[in-house]
């Protein structure tokens, strides 16, 4: 949390030079001030930056902290002080309850374009999400008082061990009228008339949908909120405390949508890892395993990025074709209509048998039957992708131990221990190969040994083996290459979901290039 305490080491962090009992910060001709002595903060206000309520100008709060390192990361990115206001009061009325906005930014025609409510980091900013989230809570009713602003924005800023975090939960609060002509039955932005609808449109037609980046970002240019775009730059390694929070998670989601068998939900989230892997190997620049929000992307076009890596990862990792058809394939079914109808139709008829008879849902939580289950599955769909769309699995410094281990705990709790289908824990795993000689093989053979498990499973023996033999290496070859002793590692797995697994398993592990 920013508080008075540590509020100048705060201010000498970002840049601010101390002049007697004040901290100055000079961006482009416009500054900043912060008046130690006299608890006041001064905003540019010379230049245009409006200031409705005296209040958010002192260490009254630590709430005011937050605006203040917000107002500053909007004019580091390039916002101009006359288009941003403080305390914007609207009066009461068409349901909405009044009270002030922390924040209103208009673009460069002084229209509404951003309204950012500020909170403490921890539970302040959890439990405002939480009521925004039940029915719209402040950030709704702002917004029916300023009905054309694009965006809402819940933010909260932390600073903690002398490093600056922040939270941004960003609603896109306009139409996406693409979506809406596949979804006529859904209501608008535009229809609404109190603020109770505006949060049921939403709701119900935008399904709560959110993201986490698209306005501070070093790839996003001011006044042009939201990310179409997301490379590996914009992700994060898993960490310890991620592991049990995303068990939690998963099993959350689950249970909210009625999803009983965990045995499927773990064969789909495996088809959604492979996707994922797939994504940050060929695609590290322009990621397609990312939801782009409601205001640039659609259940459908999502769904066809996925069958479009599942099919790259099968087919690269496992050796399996997967039918897929794409638009593409579709146009160059109809391109010769006119000249030849009947080699159309005959082009269009197979397209028809292959997607009908040749394709199996990959990612069918639920059982997918009609329009309206479509749209339920893809709303599991979603938030499991969102589990996981900001972070990173390939690892490009090796072996990551908590991916590693969070991955085993999906595996536990996903998959059946049956009658003759037994996974051998990987403490065993590690019993039984630190009692082999596998010192005196790397130390004094000139060719690596080889490898074999014929009975695979989700591959414990042979990521277990690639782990133990990498300091080994370091230690006696270091000019040998790590990669030609995984090659001369081979697994056979009859059952092909488990042959996923262990693919799967060794990326985890950081061992999946080889």
């Amino acid at each position: 949390m920013i508080t008075p305490y540590n509020l100048c080491t705060l201010l000498e962090s970002l840049g601010f030079k101390k002049i007697q009992s004040e901290y100055i910060k000079t961006i482009g001709l416009f500054s900043l001030t912060i008046d130690i002595g006299r608890q006041l903060i001064h905003y540019p206000e010379d230049d245009g930056l409006i200031v409705n309520e005296r209040q958010t100008c002192n260490f009254s709060a630590n709430e005011n902290f937050v605006v203040f390192e917000c107002v500053h990361r909007l004019l580091e990115k390039g916002y101009k002080p006359e288009h941003i206001e403080l305390e914007p009061k609207w009066k009461l009325g068409r349901g909405a309850s009044g009270g002030r906005a922390d924040i209103l930014v208009r673009d460069n025609f002084g229209k509404p374009l951003l309204i950012i409510e500020c909170k403490t980091a921890g539970n302040e900013f959890k439990k405002a999400w939480s009521k925004t989230l039940q029915d719209g809570d402040q950030l709704f009713s702002y917004a029916q008082q300023i009905g054309e602003t694009q965006f809402l924005c819940l933010y909260a800023s932390d600073f903690e061990n002398d490093l600056l975090r922040y939270q941004s939960h960003i609603i896109a609060h306009r139409d996406n009228d693409r979506y809406l002509v596949d979804n006529p039955h859904f209501k608008s932005f535009k229809s609404v008339t109190d603020v109770k609808e505006r949060f049921v449109v939403w709701r119900d037609t935008y399904k709560l949908d959110y993201t986490t980046k698209g306005i501070f970002e070093d790839n996003i240019q001011p006044y042009q909120i939201g990310k179409d775009k997301y490379s590996l730059a914009d992700l994060h390694a898993i960490s310890a405390s991620d592991q049990q929070k995303k068990y939690h998670e998963f099993a959350t989601i689950l249970r909210q949508h009625n999803v009983s068998g965990r045995e499927n939900a773990f064969d789909k989230l495996i088809n959604l890892f492979l996707c994922k892997l797939v994504d940050e190997i060929e695609n590290p620049d322009d990621l397609k395993f990312y939801w782009k929000g409601v205001a640039y992307d659609s259940h459908f076009d999502l769904m066809d990025r996925l069958q479009q890596l599942y099919q790259a990862g099968m087919g690269k990792f496992l050796g399996e074709d997967i039918t897929y058809i794409n638009q593409n394939d579709v146009n160059n079914a109809l391109r010769f209509i006119r000249q030849n109808p009947d080699a159309t139709q005959r082009a269009v008829w197979n397209l028809f048998i292959q997607q009908k008879f040749f394709t199996n849902n990959d990612f069918s939580f639920i059982d997918v039957h009609n329009e309206r289950l479509f749209y339920q599955n893809s709303d599991v769909l979603l938030k499991i992708l969102q589990m996981w769309q900001n972070i990173r699995l390939t690892n490009p410094n090796g072996h990551n131990q908590f991916l590693g281990d969070m991955f085993e705990g999906f595996l536990d709790q996903g998959i059946k221990q049956s009658e003759g289908q037994f996974f051998t824990p990987m403490p065993i795993c590690r019993f039984i190969l630190m009692s082999l000689p596998l010192e005196r093989l790397i130390k004094d053979r000139a060719i690596q040994p080889m490898a074999i498990d014929f009975a695979c499973g989700a591959g414990h023996f042979l990521t277990e083996l690639a782990l133990q033999i990498q300091p080994l290496l370091e230690e006696y070859k270091p000019e040998a290459l790590l990669s030609e002793y995984h090659k001369a590692m081979f697994g056979i797995e009859k059952e092909y979901r488990l042959s996923k697994v262990a693919k799967v398993s060794a990326f985890m592990y950081g061992l999946g290039k080889h």
